[in-house]
């Protein structure tokens, strides 16, 4: 075959390919796609916002409905409002070629609910920034009390750790690192269900069973101090009885200090 026949059918098939394609674009810009399908990723049953909240939202703001045509639906302008939902920590939005489209949506994971001093109360999330309550689920994470008044919602933990300034002044990096080490180790966080800072701003833990205090002291040797913990409830206190101590002292190095009550 001659090269300029080929040439031509070659450039001949680029026009066709080029004309089906607009004709589908032009089809798919009319067609009707109607509401998304939300997937949503929950750690455990954290259903902070359900598909009929986040389609409701978008609803009010104009952005869904059923008779949307595909060429009406800006997936970008979704995708921006849903990010800065404060439930939410990552979501994508995206559509298929046959006219199906996904909002994928993943749900932020507290690991603490703080309960300020001014009568407030958030929680701090898994990537170590505060979230506020939800009014469709409470969580069930480690309770937070005492000398403490979080209220700050553009803190972010990693800055706080980078910066030797903040870390000086600020104690949510090291509510953070303790709430961290509970909510990963599963004897822990069946174990623990409040953290208390008291007057020092030095930690206190309270467990689920009995009315001991824990002085856990600064967050330092934070695993050093756990695994001791640890130990001595499933080798000592299994033995002694919890009922024989008032406080557990982990403050000081290689050794545990006990206080029986009265």
């Amino acid at each position: 075959m001659k090269s300029w026949v080929r040439n031509t059918i070659w450039v001949l098939s680029i026009i066709v390919v080029i004309i089906l394609m607009s004709l589908i674009d032009s089809t798919q810009d009319n067609k009707v796609v109607g509401l998304p399908v939300v997937e949503l990723e929950l750690h455990e049953d954290m259903m902070f916002l359900s598909e009929d909240d986040i389609l409701e939202r978008l609803a009010d703001k104009g952005l869904v409905s059923e008779d949307k045509k595909y060429s009406e639906v800006d997936l970008g302008a979704i995708e921006q409002f849903l990010a800065e939902m404060p439930e939410v920590k990552k979501v994508q939005v995206f559509a298929h070629l046959g006219g199906e489209w996904v909002v994928d949506i993943t749900l932020r994971r507290p690991i603490a609910r703080i309960f300020n001093i001014d009568g407030s109360s958030c929680y701090l999330d898994k990537s170590g920034r505060l979230m506020p309550l939800s009014d469709n689920y409470t969580a069930h994470v480690l309770a937070v009390t005492g000398n403490i008044n979080e209220t700050d919602y553009s803190k972010d933990v990693g800055e706080i750790m980078n910066n030797d300034s903040l870390k000086t002044i600020e104690i949510l990096d090291d509510l953070y690192q303790i709430s961290s080490y509970v909510c990963s180790d599963e004897f822990l966080s069946a174990q623990f269900t409040q953290v208390h800072i008291n007057t020092y701003n030095e930690f206190e833990l309270i467990p689920r069973v009995g009315s001991q205090r824990i002085l856990f002291g600064e967050a330092e040797d934070i695993a050093g101090k756990f695994k001791k913990l640890e130990l001595f409830y499933t080798e000592g206190i299994s033995r002694a009885g919890w009922e024989n101590y008032d406080t557990i002292n982990v403050m000081f190095k290689s050794q545990i200090v006990c206080s029986k009550k009265d």
